[in-house]
């Protein structure tokens, strides 16, 4: 299992540690109220809450393990060339249609790079990040690149949506946390504050991400 694949399944299993915390402290309110609730309606409350809770935390996390924290890395640690868009791989990404609640296979084309590195050797991979736009055959874009990494990183990238996103995984941030406090015994507006902080830190590391990229670009 890759880096990734370890990180991905820590922030599953921590977010269905919390799920359970908040699923717990539900049921011993609703129990002095109403009651015993039946097995199905546990069942279903306890997905539901591990399924949002692994949807903010996967916004909030993977999201900027991938976009931010692994690009800003290696943008600062791997060697910078200059590489020549040659092709495209095609990948086909799942995408939900909201409207309709059903699933279509959305194509993405992922440009695949030629470069010579230190070495003096010809090296062709496929880069790790693709838009609506992908560059042209016969483009030259900045890369950076080691021999242990299966993918190319792009440092050329839409900035504006880099903020976009920036911004995206600190309100997931926010919402995270809100969620996580409601285990401890706090007032709401201590619950807001302490979320708001940990969207700050999430908003200014990924922040600082991408104005490592920027000076490294």
């Amino acid at each position: 299992m890759t880096l990734f694949g370890y990180f991905f399944l820590t922030v599953c299993l921590f977010s269905l540690y919390i799920a359970y915390r908040i699923f717990d402290k539900i049921l011993k309110k609703r129990s002095t109220v109403k009651g015993k609730s039946g097995l199905l309606e546990k069942g279903f409350m306890l997905f539901f809450i591990s399924l949002l809770m692994i949807s903010l935390n996967c916004i909030t996390m993977v999201l900027s393990y991938s976009f931010f924290w692994e690009k800003a890395y290696r943008s600062v640690s791997e060697k910078q060339y200059e590489a020549v868009v040659i092709g495209y791989k095609k990948e086909n990404i799942a995408t939900r249609n909201f409207p309709t609640s059903g699933y279509y296979n959305n194509p993405a084309y992922f440009p695949r790079v030629k470069y010579t590195n230190f070495k003096g050797d010809e090296v062709i991979k496929t880069l790790d990040i693709t838009d609506d736009h992908p560059p042209a055959i016969g483009q030259t874009l900045k890369i950076t690149d080691s021999e242990t990494s299966e993918e190319a990183n792009s440092i050329e990238l839409d900035w504006i949506m880099l903020v976009f996103g920036c911004v995206f995984t600190g309100l997931g941030a926010f919402f995270a946390c809100l969620l996580t406090t409601y285990i401890k015994n706090e007032t709401f507006k201590k619950r807001i504050t302490l979320s708001l902080y940990g969207a700050l830190v999430i908003i200014v590391l990924n922040a600082g991400c991408i104005l490592l990229m920027v000076l490294k670009h």
